[in-house]
């Protein structure tokens, strides 16, 4: 009988190679040792990071860490949604919407949670046949979920008891997560840390990892290897010479970052991320109590650094030639395979996306349950790697389309950025995915059976590449069906019985709105901030 895997070694540390640690450690029930080769460059991996509704139940839940714990240790906040503000109208960026020609502001939602469902059909369909038919002139946002109303309050999705009101997200510090991480992990969970930098890898004479070195002279042996040293990818594409697929026609592929204070007791605090669009790409901005980090993503192409940091500061009001900023190239793309031999890419170093959409937590989760699911006992069986890349592969593949409709179909023509990205030569699948749109099909999987709104078992809250997802963004960026779903003319019941669901959503949110504290007032509380927004003492 071979030996099962007993050893698992991790590069890098920051959040990707701790969540690693972690949950192998947790989900495999202490039958493997972990040790992390933590790496001084990835020790602070500093920044606000972003993170989807699932990082609670499929990755802290597991671990026994309560919601409240984890958000204190990290300074975390809400995130409801995201916000895009000016991706129709021309103009340099600005933080307030400007106003459509049609009336209105020039912003929407994407909310985190799922969207309603009436007889089998998503709400949307019911949106589109009532607007297309002069019924409603309300924005699909603002119609088809509950959040909209709550986001331009600036109310907290859950109540001051800590009971929730409806699906979030989370934005928190990335060091103060790694911190909270590496703790839980070597004095909980008997995880090993060394401290130090890769030097050279041993490989065997089948091309397996055996032992990596470090520069201090410590040798780590295991059976399993994890590459979380981020695009580096110093073990999946340097050592096992695994290629990497590049996302040539993304349109963004560097960044300039500022971090700022913010007053949140005068101008309170937003549970939303903004991405506002610029003359080369969009900015976002990511509130946590009393500051934000905000990053221009931009096209190389199409400015410089200096022109990057230059509108970046005007945006906030900074002066460019004193501000501190921080500049990043990336270059979007996977590596072909995210598990080749007995290395296993996780994170930046399995893929890297437009950061657009907040998926790279979303990423490192996702690949963790597969790589826990493909798990061996002992051989590499090929069917075990085989069926992790592939679904490591589809949700990048899924992801990467979600990301480049935000571009393909904003109406802006006005700089040579939104008129190159016209022209970008999108995948076939995004393409199969907007004719279907076009025929008012419906995207993603059917619905399973109708289920109330806000309730268990709702579908995939926080995957935003779903059909809420795509309507969501479509439908904000002034693209509609050609017509309504066509069989919705034969379901002229289905069609009258949705219009109630559309005024129970209305009284929802009108409650919601008066029952739900101010989300500074509710973080304030749940962080332990007194009223002169200093830390309270605890206990």
């Amino acid at each position: 009988m071979e030996a099962r895997i007993a050893s698992v070694v991790v590069l890098g540390g920051g959040p990707a190679g701790w969540m690693t640690a972690a949950h192998l450690r947790a989900a495999l029930q202490g039958t493997v040792s972990v040790t992390v080769l933590e790496e001084p460059e990835t020790a602070g991996d500093a920044g606000i990071e972003a993170a989807l509704p699932a990082l609670q139940d499929s990755f802290f839940d597991p671990l026994g860490i309560a919601e409240d714990d984890w958000m204190r240790a990290c300074d975390a906040s809400f995130g409801t949604a995201v916000r895009f503000v000016n991706w129709r109208t021309p103009g340099a960026g600005r933080p307030d919407a400007r106003q459509l020609p049609q009336g209105g502001p020039d912003a929407f939602y994407l909310p985190y949670g799922p969207l309603p469902e009436h007889d089998r059909l998503p709400l949307s369909h019911y949106w589109f046949n009532r607007h297309q038919h002069g019924v409603t002139a309300v924005p699909f946002d603002h119609a088809c979920f509950r959040e909209p109303p709550l986001l331009d309050a600036r109310r907290s999705p859950r109540w001051m008891d800590g009971s929730r009101a409806t699906h979030y997200g989370w934005h928190l510090d990335r060091a103060r997560l790694t911190d909270f991480l590496r703790r839980h992990a070597t004095t909980e969970l008997g995880v090993l840390r060394v401290p130090g930098t890769l030097a050279r890898v041993d490989l065997d004479a089948n091309g397996y990892l055996e032992t990596l070195h470090t520069t201090a002279g410590e040798a780590l042996s295991g059976d399993l290897f994890v590459d979380c040293s981020g695009p580096r990818a110093r073990l999946l594409r340097q050592a096992m010479a695994e290629p990497y697929l590049d996302l040539g026609d993304q349109p963004c592929d560097r960044a300039v970052t500022v971090r700022l204070p913010h007053d949140d007791y005068a101008l309170g605090i937003e549970p939303y991320r903004t991405v506002i669009a610029m003359p080369s790409g969009w900015a976002g901005k990511v509130p946590l109590l009393g500051r934000f980090e905000s990053s221009y993503v931009y096209a190389g192409a199409f400015a410089d650094a200096g022109t990057a940091t230059e509108q970046l500061c005007r945006l906030w009001g900074l002066d460019p030639d004193r501000a501190e900023v921080a500049e990043t190239v990336f270059r979007a793309g996977r590596t072909r395979r995210a598990w080749v031999r007995n290395c296993v890419g996780i994170g930046a170093s399995a893929g890297l996306l437009d950061p657009l959409e907040p998926t790279a937590l979303h990423f490192v989760v996702s690949a963790l349950q597969q790589l826990v699911r493909h798990f061996p006992a002992g051989a590499f069986t090929p069917a075990l790697l085989d069926g992790f890349n592939r679904a490591v592969a589809t949700e990048f593949d899924e992801a990467r389309d979600f990301v480049q409709a935000h571009y393909a179909c904003a109406p802006r023509t006005d700089t040579p950025f939104w008129r190159a990205h016209r022209e970008i030569d999108v995948p076939a699948s995004l393409r199969a995915k907007t004719v279907a749109y076009r025929a008012g099909l419906p995207l993603g999987a059917p619905p399973a059976e109708e289920r109330p709104y806000c309730g268990g078992g709702a579908p995939e809250p926080g995957r935003l590449w779903s059909n809420a997802g795509y309507c969501a963004v479509l439908a904000g960026l002034g693209v509609e069906p050609d017509a309504p779903l066509p069989a919705l003319a034969h379901r002229p019941e289905s069609v009258r019985g949705a219009e109630p669901l559309f005024d129970r959503i209305e009284r929802q949110q009108r409650n919601l709105v008066d029952t739900l504290p101010d989300a500074h007032d509710y973080l304030r509380h749940l962080h332990g901030w007194s009223v002169a927004g200093r830390p309270r003492p605890r206990g």
